[in-house]
């Protein structure tokens, strides 16, 4: 089984080379680093567009320029992990969420919920999990596993509110309007989970490729409709000039991967969640 799992990296550290796992610095054509690893500025790319696509650039570049039976997107400080046990960590976690929603009642809380991510402060242990996920991944990937996807985070408003105050009302009405007009089949499922309360978020999965290369199809020719669309009505005149626009691709990218997922579990499709460990 042929797996490329893109790591996105845009400065220096630990390189997480391990097998299944194809290191990119996303960004390259803008990066002032050199970080000796594959580049996303060669063959079909959209490199220069990294200051709002974020580590899409890197997750274009992979569908654009491999072939693989599997493909996926994690990152350099955030990968999948094999380990269901962190019962302590799932206990403060409950807590964090119990304490927001409390607060929540006088006073604004800017997170609005609890990221599902598991600390990781030291490197070797960080490896080791790194290590782990890709030598138990074609085991995982058995018995016609389409999509593996990161445990969900969990807000106590939903995600449409959540965006609404964090990228603002009219970025996500616009996608909901493009997504209505070019991709019809797709949008019910967008729509449903901008008014869930569970989101998984950061852009992270693993799909088998024919999936995989719907996904990318409707992910990028969205948000590609929503630069032009910007621009025609006059919310921004140009993007690579517009600070309010910076990450904002990368952000509308976490949405609607959080739809695709949804929109994969009720169609059918075996998916496969995982925790996530963050490196801090």
């Amino acid at each position: 089984m042929d797996i490329k799992i893109a790591i996105a990296y845009h400065k220096p550290s630990i390189i997480l080379d391990c097998e299944h796992f194809l290191p990119i610095h996303a960004g390259k054509a803008l990066s002032k680093y050199d970080l000796g690893i594959q580049g996303d500025d060669k063959g079909d790319n959209i490199s220069m567009k990294n200051p709002w696509y974020c580590e899409l650039t890197a997750l274009y570049w992979l569908w654009k320029n491999t072939t693989a039976d599997y493909k996926g997107l994690m990152h350099y400080r955030r990968i999948f992990t094999c380990r269901n046990s962190f019962p302590l960590h799932r206990l403060l976690m409950r807590l964090k969420y119990k304490q927001r929603q409390v607060c929540s009642l006088w006073t604004p809380y800017r997170s609005m919920g609890v990221k599902k991510q598991y600390s990781c402060d030291n490197e070797t242990l960080y490896k080791k999990h790194a290590k782990k996920f890709s030598a138990e991944i074609q085991n995982i990937l058995k018995d016609d596993v389409c999509v593996i996807a990161p445990h969900p985070g969990h807000f106590y408003i939903s995600i449409r509110q959540f965006m609404y105050q964090h990228l603002g009302g009219q970025n996500i009405t616009l996608l909901e309007e493009i997504t209505k007009e070019n991709f019809p089949d797709f949008f019910p499922f967008l729509k449903q989970s901008l008014d869930n309360r569970w989101f998984y978020n950061c852009n992270m999965s693993v799909m088998k490729n024919s999936i995989f290369e719907d996904y990318c199809n409707i992910l990028f020719s969205l948000l590609r409709l929503h630069e032009e669309e910007s621009i025609s009505r006059g919310i921004l005149n140009d993007l690579t000039k517009e600070k309010a626009y910076l990450r904002i691709s990368g952000y509308l990218g976490e949405v609607i991967t959080n739809a695709y997922i949804q929109y994969c579990m009720k169609t059918g499709k075996k998916v496969k969640v995982l925790p996530v460990v963050f490196l801090k």
